[in-house]
């Protein structure tokens, strides 16, 4: 039997999860630069090119976690010897050299504790509520897990850890990424704070591991009256939350463990769909012709549209919410936008806002 879904759109940050040796434990991040630089020869151009290639680098990760700001200040208080005790390592994957040039196309990897320690609870704040969404990159997949009222998340016995340790190698591309479980990720997240984590609390593990979006993953199992896994599965990014509730019945036959094994399987490819939408989603909006539509809020109370022009002013293909009146009840308003309607009509949708279509105009109103 096939699991029961409820699927919504989110955009969020994309990047990839450092691949070289590391020490145990050691959270690792990679971060591309692309440097073109002269010098007295090229020996020298080379050397100019490195140091540049680390600093670009180290700019390029922390835009992808933070705001402008934040970014800005924190290259401003860094020097090149300060930028060279985070990386662990520089790959040099393109270079051209001529007798006083040097091209190349550099992967520097970092240290993601140390940067986690730079940005602190700035990550938490500023990066939350930042401008323009991007597409989901990594996913960081925190199993819990419940038996027989026995709950786990870190312990050895929970069953569900390593199956999603299998699952994270089936996905060639590593985008699945499950964490080692030591002091730092305890401190961060545990049994206790599993069903109300956030953005706020689990920011720096998206620093740590190097990913865009964590998914917490709360799974129950139970035997009677029949073989059942209810998985309420969590996203986390940070830009928005979404929740949702899978359930998996054992096909006859199914062991517990091929029942977990079907169930990470699905979600992985869920994942891994979601991440194909945002991208196809992303380049419609940004490549679209521009249109406008007549918008019509149904509010209850100020705050009820404060809500609705909060959620609206959250999607990228809007450029512009032009009010033409507003009462009691309704809002009246033109929203400028790029792409097309039913991208606007989803992006809406996925905010959880209700919409009613009709020739001449839209209706939404807060759900």
């Amino acid at each position: 039997m096939r699991p029961i879904k409820i699927l919504t759109c989110v955009l969020c940050l994309a990047w990839a999860v450092a691949t070289s040796p590391s020490r145990a434990g050691e959270a690792l991040v990679n971060s591309e630069a692309s440097v073109d630089v002269s010098g007295k020869d090229a020996a020298d151009a080379k050397a100019q090119a490195m140091i540049k290639g680390q600093s670009d680098a180290l700019t390029n990760l922390l835009n992808k976690l933070t705001t402008p700001e934040q970014t800005q200040e924190i290259v401003n208080s860094l020097d090149a010897n300060k930028i060279a005790n985070m990386i662990r390592g520089t790959e040099v994957l393109e270079e051209k050299i001529s007798s006083n040039r040097y091209r190349a196309r550099l992967m520097v990897t970092f240290d993601g504790d140390q940067i986690s320690g730079m940005i602190g609870k700035g990550a938490a704040g500023g990066a939350a509520t930042g401008g323009d969404q991007a597409v989901a990159g990594s996913f960081l997949v925190i199993p819990g897990y419940e038996e027989d009222g026995a709950v786990m998340l870190w312990e050895d016995a929970n069953p569900w850890t390593p199956v999603w340790r299998a699952a994270g190698l089936e996905v060639a591309s590593g985008d699945i990424v499950v964490p080692y479980g030591d002091n730092a990720d305890i401190s961060a997240i545990d049994t206790k704070t599993l069903a109300s984590a956030n953005y706020a609390s689990l920011a720096p593990l998206t620093i740590r591991y190097g990913v865009s979006d964590i998914v917490v993953l709360q799974a129950k199992f139970s035997r009677t009256p029949d073989m059942v896994l209810s998985v309420v599965k969590h996203r986390i990014n940070r830009t928005q939350n979404e929740v949702n509730l899978l359930t998996y019945r054992a096909d006859p036959q199914e062991t517990k463990e091929l029942l977990l094994a079907r169930a990470a399987r699905d979600i992985a490819d869920s994942l891994q769909h979601k991440k194909t939408e945002e991208l196809e989603s992303v380049k419609m909006v940004h490549g679209g012709e521009r249109n406008d539509l007549m918008l019509l809020a149904s509010i209850t109370t100020l705050a009820s549209w404060t809500k609705i022009r909060a959620k609206l002013a959250t999607l990228p293909m809007i450029d512009k919410l032009e009010l033409l009146a507003i009462s009691p009840q309704q809002v009246d308003m033109i929203v400028h936008y790029r792409g097309t309607p039913d991208s606007l009509a989803n992006g809406i949708t996925a905010q959880n806002l209700r919409l009613m279509k009709s020739q001449n105009y839209w209706v939404v109103s807060y759900d």
